[in-house]
């Protein structure tokens, strides 16, 4: 049994690079141990019948504009996607809230309640920042990551870029005291970092803080998160590869320097005649399926430093019986029907004291919420008049002295603690609303999908050290392997973690570039 190439696990990064090369005309195979297509792109009625929730992604900020959507015909595949209104709502222990808008003028009214100088500062980093990112951002993402040098040489250029240059390597709160003065407004701001699991206080982050300020999204796929898993399945089968399920790898086969297919679990070996793509995280694929003898001691000490050690997400799925309504709605009706309301305590240094107990294994016991209700946009995902809704808390994977067994200890009772914490905001989400509650831990995360190590959602820390050329490692950020024939693709790749579908594409493009596909979709 033979293809041109084998993509190793079906999360949608694999998904998508599998499509591009059928495609191309290759034969594909992708092969996905567990019996659904996905990773974390995932939906079950994880409560009651007919309550479809999200397991671990709810938004895909960038699939509906990127060229994954456009060049897989994602729409013709059932894929469809629906825009709230209104954004991101941020509320403060006052109750005081900042709805985040897509229009700069409409953005600049809500931050002026707060602070008229914070509203100009924010028109003019819009009006001078705002087509760079436009036209940077998304090209930056679906391309192999620039070296260091040369993507400084390029901002050196103008005092816009220089500027980014400096920012750069500052934190986020660094930046947002540079630009704001409102306590409020750089909660709501920072929150843009923190949601992304990004530490309020680490150097090396500051320019993404600017991009987050300028550009939000918050598109929702119809039917859950699996509808986008199942289009991309679609669009692998419909230019002739196959997805095999239930179909665990054991090993990646290798000869001499070159990976030449893969045995499975139960001993079958099947030939790729091109080359091996792997999505599964680099732990998993290099010391596990491939073997740090066949490969370069230091390639393997990159691996084995690669982390996961960031902050994970304590999650309740619920199915309710109505929506929450927020006390800071009095005053901004706005924010009871934002994508998600964030609810990261009163200013910046609560977020920082946050995340430096999460570093010291310890569950925040102030709120780090997020919250989201996807069926107050798309209705199909719950019964008629009733409604799902997920609650973030950021939380540590380990919960000392016990590690990450200490969650069995304390999980239900951290739940009605998050509950408490939501209800003081949303007053009439009592018990009796909540029609069934399941609680997801970071270990739960984890054996969901194990790629996701340590409960970390973003597959590795998005630190800079493991951010653009350094993802996943120095000299590897372009998709290659040392070994001949083999290839990443996975979310541990540039641009890293999230739904996005950029480390597939790009993965398919230095493919196809290297083995002279036809690159059809330039």
């Amino acid at each position: 049994m033979s293809y041109d190439f084998i993509v190793v696990g079906s999360g949608h990064n694999g998904l998508a690079c599998a499509a591009y090369l059928a495609k191309a005309g290759a034969s594909v195979l992708v092969l996905e141990r567990s019996a659904r297509v996905g990773g974390s792109c995932s939906t079950s009625e994880a409560t009651l019948p007919g309550f479809g929730h999200n397991i671990c992604s709810v938004v895909h900020t960038h699939i509906p504009t990127s060229p994954v959507y456009r060049d897989l015909e994602l729409e013709r595949h059932g894929v469809r996607y629906v825009y709230p209104q209104h954004l991101r709502g941020t509320i403060f222990p006052g109750h005081e809230s900042i709805v985040m808008y897509r229009d700069t003028e409409r953005m600049a009214a809500e931050l002026a309640r707060f602070s008229a100088r914070d509203a100009r500062t924010f028109r003019q980093l819009a009006e001078d920042y705002g087509e760079f990112i436009e036209s940077t951002y998304l090209p930056l993402m679906y391309s192999p990551p620039l070296a260091p040098s040369v993507q400084s040489a390029q901002l050196e250029r103008s005092p816009e870029g220089r500027t980014l240059l400096q920012w750069q390597a500052s934190t986020p709160v660094q930046l947002l005291d540079e630009l704001f003065e409102n306590e409020a407004v750089k909660v709501h701001f920072l929150a843009r970092m923190t949601v992304l699991g990004f530490p309020p206080d680490q150097f090396g982050q500051g320019w993404i803080c600017l991009f987050r300020i300028l550009k939000a999204e918050a598109p929702i796929c119809v039917g859950g998160s699996g509808q986008l898993a199942t289009g991309l399945r679609r669009a692998v089968e419909a230019h002739g590869g196959v997805v095999r399920t239930d179909a665990p790898v054991k090993r990646i086969l290798v000869r001499g320097n070159r990976a030449t297919g893969v045995e499975l679990a139960d001993g079958t070996r099947i030939e790729a005649s091109r080359a091996v793509v792997t999505n599964v995280e680099p732990k998993k694929s290099f010391l596990g399926m491939v073997g740090e003898e066949h490969l370069p001691e230091p390639f393997v000490t990159r691996v084995k430093n690669y982390h996961s050690n960031g902050r994970s997400l304590f999650v309740l799925h619920l199915a309710l019986s109505e929506p929450p309504d927020y006390r800071a709605a009095a005053g901004n009706a706005a924010v009871n029907t934002a994508f998600s309301q964030e609810m990261f305590g009163g200013s910046v240094q609560d977020q920082v004291r946050a995340y430096q107990e999460i570093a010291m294994g310890k569950p925040p016991r102030m709120e780090m919420l997020q919250v989201t209700l996807p069926t107050l946009f798309d209705p199909s995902q719950a019964p008629a008049g009733r409604h799902t809704a997920v609650v973030w808390q950021y939380a540590p994977y380990r919960v000392e002295p016990d590690g990450p067994a200490g969650w069995s200890k304390v999980r239900a009772e951290y739940a009605e603690h998050v509950l408490d914490l939501w209800q003081s905001y949303a007053p009439n989400m009592t018990r009796d609303k909540i029609l069934a509650m399941t609680i997801q831990d970071p270990t739960d995360t984890e054996r969901h999908n194990d790629n996701l190590v340590n409960g970390v959602d973003v597959v590795g820390d998005m630190t800079p050290d493991q951010m653009g050329y350094f993802r996943p490692f120095a000299g590897w950020s372009d998709y290659r392997t040392p070994l001949e024939g083999l290839y990443m693709c996975g979310g541990y790749c540039h641009p890293g973690g999230g739904v996005h579908a950029g480390a597939g594409h790009n993965a398919a493009g230095v493919i196809a570039e290297d083995l002279k596909l036809s690159k059809w979709w330039d």
